[in-house]
């Protein structure tokens, strides 16, 4: 194993190097004053401990390019600078491990034994050509009825829990169809407010309503030509169900605020992770919009049904991880897959790529060992933590600098938490964040707009 050594303190680059020489590592020692990257490029060392101050070079200079390189060693930042922002910018640009100095030479011998064993683990590289990952039995016969799918017109409906990849599906049934070259716009009717459900569809005309001061167009008009996907049409009001009816039995819509029906061109593909027949005996929905929409009705299976695709799943998500970062190298050991391939995935395919962009995102390049796990994907506990006592402390905060209003303040904040994370977690789904929390849909509507609730999409 070979190491280079940037360093412009002749004193700390001796302790270094011989720290190194005494772990069996091969090594290189240099000021900075040549060229680092020539020198790199040249010698293509396994990892390299660099210093930011170097008197005749940047260090994060040189540590950004050599995220550039088509060879990537693994960097440790060994400092004098304490400052955040130095440590924040360095892990951002892919650094390994950040040691501040005066070092501990333990810590120093530690980094380079994790280093080691890293190399000498294989980490799992094959990646899957196709975005979609199908070499289950079960989700072999959902290509099946995806092919008659996408040689078809009628409509189709997507069932299977949330996270299944309903949407993924729908948009292969639609590059598959003879409408590839045509829009594929999906809409998600749990975060659609009820009373913007029609308006969204069919578009409305200027001066349709109280704000409305130009025409807009829906969805169904920007899908024409090609195919138009109803997320979530379980959570479609009753009042609307009609209109939907009539516009996919027509070919025609007419904008709110307007009396000209217009002619449309539309597929329609339909998903639900509701039992759309239970709603109808609730009369929460049409039985005959069922029916029409249910042409082709093609059911997802949870993850821990088509766990031959967990490998290439976990391949697939980390390449996008990988790319997204600007990473040429990363991923997950032969021991940590068999951990994640035991896991029961509650999430199913959403929480298996959750899980994926939140380790590579945390570790980068670092080979994801099993200690880097979750405790629960383990079947390990994890340590319980006393919200009650933090949110004790919290009040006693408020009371003993004496705030006011400190009961409203403080319930707000709760509300604003709870409201964020649960749309979080449902990834915008307003309707399943109410009924997780045992609110109405409209009730959190109002509280977002009321507490100015932001969630970017990243974060859904």
């Amino acid at each position: 194993m070979k190491a280079i050594i940037f360093e412009d303190e002749k004193t700390v680059r001796t302790v270094l190097k011989r720290i190194l020489l005494k772990e069996s590592v091969d090594v290189l020692d240099f000021d900075g004053s040549e060229n680092p990257i020539e020198i790199i490029q040249q010698e293509k060392p396994d990892f390299i401990l660099l210093d930011i101050g170097l008197k005749n070079a940047d260090g994060l200079d040189i540590l950004k390019k050599i995220n550039s390189l088509d060879f990537r060693p693994y960097v440790v930042v060994v400092s004098g600078h304490t400052e955040h922002r130095y440590i924040i910018e360095a892990m951002k640009l892919g650094a390994y491990d950040y040691i501040t100095k005066p070092f501990d030479i333990e810590r120093i011998k530690n980094v380079v034994n994790e280093i080691k064993q890293s190399l000498r683990l294989k980490v799992i590289s094959s990646i899957p050509k196709e975005e979609v990952v199908a070499n289950s039995p079960a989700m072999k016969e959902v290509l099946k009825l995806v092919g008659r799918a996408a040689a078809s017109k009628e409509p189709v409906l997507i069932t299977g829990e949330s996270g299944t990849g309903k949407e993924v599906i729908a948009n292969l049934i639609h590059n598959f169809s003879n409408r590839s070259d045509k829009p594929f716009i999906a809409i998600n009717m749990a975060a659609v407010p009820i009373g913007l459900v029609e308006s969204e569809l069919f578009g409305y005309e200027k001066g349709a309503f109280t704000g409305a001061d130009k025409s807009k167009e829906g969805k169904f008009l920007q899908a024409n030509g090609g195919t138009l996907f109803l997320d979530e049409i379980g959570e479609m009001p009753l009042e609307v169900q009609g209109k939907l009816l009539r516009a996919i039995q027509e070919m025609e819509i007419v904008p709110v605020g307007s009396k000209k029906p217009l002619k449309i061109d539309v597929r329609i593909v339909a998903a639900t992770n509701k039992d759309l027949i239970k709603l109808i005996a609730e009369g929460k929905f049409r039985e005959d919009l069922f029916y029409r929409i249910s042409v082709f009705e093609i059911h997802l299976p949870t993850l821990k049904e088509r766990k031959e695709d967990i490998p290439d799943l976990v391949n697939l998500f980390t390449k996008r991880a990988l790319s997204q970062l600007g990473l040429k190298s990363g991923g997950f050991t032969q021991e940590s897959m068999k951990f994640l391939m035991n896991y029961s995935y509650p999430g199913n395919v959403r929480e298996l790529k959750n899980l994926v962009f939140k380790l590579i995102t945390t570790y980068r390049d670092r080979p994801i060992t099993p200690d880097l796990l979750p405790a629960n994907i383990k079947g390990e506990e994890e340590k319980s933590f006393d919200w009650k006592k933090g949110f004790e402390i919290e009040v006693k905060k408020f009371l003993t600098r004496k705030r006011k209003n400190i009961y409203i303040k403080l319930i707000e904040e709760a509300e604003y938490i709870l409201i964020k994370e649960a749309i979080k977690f449902t990834e915008g789904n307003i309707s399943e964040a109410a009924k997780l929390l045992g609110l109405h849909r409209n009730t959190i509507a109002r509280k977002i707009k009321e507490l100015e609730i932001e969630i970017k999409e990243d974060e859904i």
